[in-house]
């Protein structure tokens, strides 16, 4: 009996000193004595809290407990942030400041800890060149030899996350490393290494996210010859938002204007105004498709409702990779195509400057 007390106020002990919060740590060095935190809640809506320092000591719950990036940033110096993953479950302790120091915690953020010792000194390497970069116009500023040495640091970077995953396939912390690899050549050879426990794992999904980012990658490159004014559209079927299934092919004979944008984009949303007003003003005559790219379907879902989308939604995943099959340059891309299914105006930016152009083309 006196053994299963002891053994219950060993176990009330450890609970009692269980982390009570997901993030929590001291951050010196902080003038304004607050913290940002940001990153999505449940709605997938990007979210910024403000958290105050006692003494530097802080503890941030995240609106959202979903696997995702969490930037934590000093409210008066953006350029100082950190980095970090929210992984359902386990907790994390951050000491230091902003630009030094340390991560603990229950599993996972102890890995991160023995990885972000791994790469600290290169990441204080980036810290201190984006800190070159001048605050007003300087003719004297040398952006390609900036370029080049941040080339080398970035590739430092991933020959040292390609050792740590070398040394730790069993880690859970490398399917977020591998997430943040810069090319295909390095991240096939982590992929390699990873084991299938880690792909099968929680954040296993990453790895197969960046995999279909650098798929889609090799379409645009391959499929870039062949988009071109004049050109066959390539033809696609995507889900829309009233869960049909829009196929571009079953629209010859008519005059069909794809919108590449997302949520995340701020050009893409300062220009719907204009979309719309194509939409509705040659609603006789064109039939306005947005095709979301980059984002979740949650967030997709909630855009169309805060942004009033009244025309034809779809949803483009990863994996259908529509964007990357039209080479889409950059976001907003606008594709005007004509009736026998050919690419007759592609334009990249804000729309305002070619809704007049767009009646023009569409009544020749």
């Amino acid at each position: 009996m006196k053994k299963l007390i002891l053994i219950m106020a060993a176990v009330a002990a450890l609970a009692s000193c269980a982390p009570k919060h997901m993030f929590s740590g001291n951050i010196s060095g902080i003038d304004s004595g607050k913290l940002l935190f940001v990153c999505n809640n449940e709605a997938d809506e990007m979210v910024m809290d403000s958290v105050l320092l006692d003494n530097g000591n802080f503890h941030f719950d995240p609106a959202s407990t979903k696997p995702q990036i969490l930037m934590i940033v000093d409210k008066d110096h953006f350029i100082d942030y950190i980095t970090m993953y929210i992984v359902p479950d386990e907790y994390c302790v951050i000491n230091g400041t902003m630009t030094d120091y340390t991560v603990t915690g229950s599993k996972f953020y102890k890995d991160w800890g023995a990885f972000h010792e791994t790469v600290k000194g290169n990441l204080a390497k980036l810290h201190d060149l984006r800190a070159s970069i001048p605050t007003e116009e300087d003719p004297d500023f040398d952006m390609a030899a900036y370029s080049a040495t941040e080339r080398e640091i970035g590739k430092e970077w991933n020959d040292l996350a390609i050792d740590f995953i070398r040394k730790n396939p069993e880690s859970d912390v490398c399917a977020y490393i591998a997430r943040e690899l810069t090319n295909a050549e390095y991240f096939y050879e982590a992929d390699e290494i990873i084991s299938d426990k880690v792909k099968k794992g929680k954040l296993g999904y990453l790895i197969e996210e960046r995999a279909q980012l650098i798929d889609g990658e090799a379409i645009r490159q391959a499929s870039a010859k062949n988009i071109y004014e004049g050109a066959e559209a390539p033809d696609f079927s995507l889900k829309t938002s009233t869960g049909e299934t829009f196929t571009l092919s079953e629209h010859r004979g008519g005059y069909v204007m794809l919108d590449f944008w997302g949520t995340w984009c701020g050009w893409c949303v300062e220009g719907l105004p204009n979309v719309k007003e194509i939409a509705h003003r040659y609603k006789d005559k064109l039939t306005v498709v947005s095709v979301d790219c980059g984002d979740s379907e949650q967030a997709w879902l909630n855009g169309i409702k805060k942004y009033e989308m009244d025309w034809v939604q779809v949803y483009n995943s990863r994996s259908d990779a529509v964007d990357s099959k039209y080479a889409v340059q950059g976001y907003p891309g606008f594709y005007l195509i004509d009736p026998e299914g050919k690419i007759k105006m592609m334009a990249f930016g804000e729309p305002a400057h070619f809704v007049e152009k767009i009646g023009e083309l569409i009544s020749e």
